[in-house]
Order: C-alpha cells, then structure tokens, then sequence
C-alpha cells in the first residue's frame, strides 16, 4: 500500500485490481486501465509543455487580434503549430 496524506491506493493480484483513494472516496481500476493512464498521462505532459512554449505567441497575438474586426496575421516568428485562423475566429465569438 502507498501512502501520502489523504492519497493513498490498494493493489490485489488476485483480483488485478487497484484502488485509488483521496480522502474516504474512491475509484477501482484494473491494472490494464492504470497502464493506459499511465499512458496517456505521458502524453499529457507532452501537450501541456507544447502549449506552456507557445504561450507566449498566443497572449501577443490575442493582444493584436483583440481590436480587430478582420483576420490579423501573426508575427512571422511566431509558434507555427498554433491555427491562428482558427484562434481568431474564436476570440471573435467571444468578444
């Protein structure tokens, strides 16, 4: 059993099941599902620092697009693996 403040989880062999728990709730996983998750949570981490690095391009070009009223293209060095088209068509419905 692993434990860390209200966080802790129970595995059973026999049954190939663990229990994850926070606090008195919980939530039972095969030890297939926890294999995904750890899975997916790599892949996660990989998006979130994709977005951490582009956050930057994407405040200034909010900043310029916001008083537009037509389609702003972003600095040349800008992130290129950001759809402004599409970034901007969404600030638009939101302003």
């Amino acid at each position: 059993m692993k434990k860390d403040g209200d966080f802790r989880m129970n595995t059973t062999g026999s049954y190939r099941v663990a229990r994850v728990y926070l606090g008195k709730q919980y939530l039972t996983f095969t030890f297939e599902e926890l294999g995904y998750l750890a899975y997916i949570i790599y892949m996660i981490h990989n998006q979130m620092t994709f977005y951490i690095a582009a956050m930057t391009d994407m405040i200034a070009y909010i900043d310029t697009a916001h008083s537009s009223t037509t389609y702003v293209e972003p600095h040349s060095n800008a992130n290129k693996s950001i759809n402004y088209y599409q970034l901007f068509e969404e600030l638009k419905s939101v302003f």
